[in-house]
């Protein structure tokens, strides 16, 4: 009894004691650890709240409608530089060409592209009618200027008898200016030759001079703000000396050495640059399903009326109008040959079936067709040409104007 007694009144053992102080010191770190983690997902949260809020504006309306517009703007200015570089290569632009070389605005398609180029244009010369005017009229008399010869070249015209008298006067008193001025280059002549003698002995004694400096001690090192220290200072900076010091290089470019050869790039991290828009001379004309642009001043109208005839693939109208034009112009036959070449491209075949075509259709009564003695084909049109005036101008120039070069 006083064993139990003892055995129940000793202290509990040191195993219970430190098994339950672990088990206790284990709740209060994993209470803990619920409020760490607890508290963690809050901060977290209350992170992610903060970065929601302190992430980039997103741009307002005004920006994007700027961008936009800039966008707009630059697109253009390419679409116009690209019609001057194609006319100048005698080729017309359509439409389809834009989306194949990157010309449209990523925020538009390449249809509302197409109708916005062509209503933009339209009202952009409307408004400029006048200032477009005047460019062709200043044109046109420049061209005026450039008068033909009103005789044949070479054959003086001729001189009334009473003036060969005083021509003959003036040509006594060139003469006489003539020698008084190889008189006067004689004596310039002699007085240079006395100049030359004095800046040789001069140059001699310069020599000398040179020599005697050269024979002086060299200074190793130059005193602080000696006139030659001064000039060494003045030197200019490597960056001064460079062979683009002087370069002015285009807004939203950079110079950059590419395989050891200096180029112009475009510089990504530069703002965009606003282009300039220049179509003042773009010229609209309007398809079956498509319009074509050309420059005027690159291209004439005439050929590009025949472009956009072969470009409508109408070989009937395109083969009529060349030749009515021909005849009418110059006045001249039109050569089957001229159809091989460009725009037009043809065959002997195709130009054959559209002959056929033209007299089939019975809607062009005046288009004829003659031949030179050689066998080279021409046609006419008799609202313009007699039939015996073609045939004499179609051998002329297929058998008789060669043999003469």
């Amino acid at each position: 009894m006083s064993e139990q007694m003892k055995t129940a009144g000793e202290p509990l053992g040191q195993d219970v004691v430190s098994e339950d102080a672990e088990s206790a010191v284990g709740e209060v770190a994993a209470n803990q650890g619920v409020a760490a983690a607890g508290n963690a997902e809050a901060a977290a949260a209350g992170v992610d709240e903060t970065l929601e809020g302190e992430t980039a504006d997103e741009p307002t309306e005004e920006e994007l409608a700027a961008a936009r517009e800039l966008a707009e703007n630059n697109a253009l200015a390419d679409v116009f530089d690209d019609v001057r570089k194609q006319s100048a290569d005698s080729h017309l632009v359509t439409p389809e060409r834009w989306p194949e070389i990157g010309l449209v605005p990523e925020h538009m398609t390449a249809e509302d592209f197409e109708m916005f180029v062509y209503e933009w244009l339209e009202d952009y010369q409307a408004e400029h009618k006048e200032e477009i005017e005047a460019e062709r009229a200043a044109e046109r008399a420049k061209a005026a200027a450039v008068r033909s010869a009103t005789r044949a070249v070479g054959v003086p015209p001729k001189i009334p008898n009473r003036r060969l008298e005083q021509i003959e006067a003036d040509n006594e008193a060139k003469a006489a200016d003539k020698a008084s001025e190889a008189v006067e280059d004689s004596a310039e002549a002699e007085s240079a030759a006395g100049v030359d003698a004095f800046v040789q002995v001069d140059n001699a004694a310069e020599s000398a001079e040179s020599a005697a400096v050269a024979a002086t001690p060299a200074v190793s090192e130059l005193a602080p703000g000696s006139p030659d220290s001064a000039a060494e200072d003045e030197q200019p900076a490597e960056d001064d000396r460079s062979p683009f010091a002087g370069l002015c290089i285009p807004e939203g470019y950079r110079l950059e050495q590419i395989e050891g050869e200096w180029v112009l790039v475009e510089d990504e991290s530069a703002a965009p640059v606003r282009k300039e828009i220049k179509c003042n001379r773009i010229k609209v004309l309007m398809g079956m399903h498509s319009y074509y642009l050309y420059d005027e001043t690159l291209m004439t109208a005439s050929y590009a009326r025949w472009a956009f005839l072969a470009a409508e693939d109408n070989p009937v109208v395109t083969f009529v109008e060349c030749v009515r034009e021909d005849s009418r112009v110059y006045p001249r036959p039109y050569a089957a040959e001229c159809l091989k070449n460009p725009p037009f491209r043809m065959t002997d075949e195709q130009i054959e079936e559209t002959w056929q075509a033209v007299r089939d259709s019975g809607n062009y009564p005046d288009i004829e067709r003659t031949e030179a003695s050689n066998g080279d084909v021409y046609y006419y049109s008799t609202q313009y040409l007699e039939s015996g005036y073609a045939a004499s101008l179609a051998e002329y120039d297929a058998v008789e104007r060669p043999a003469d070069v």
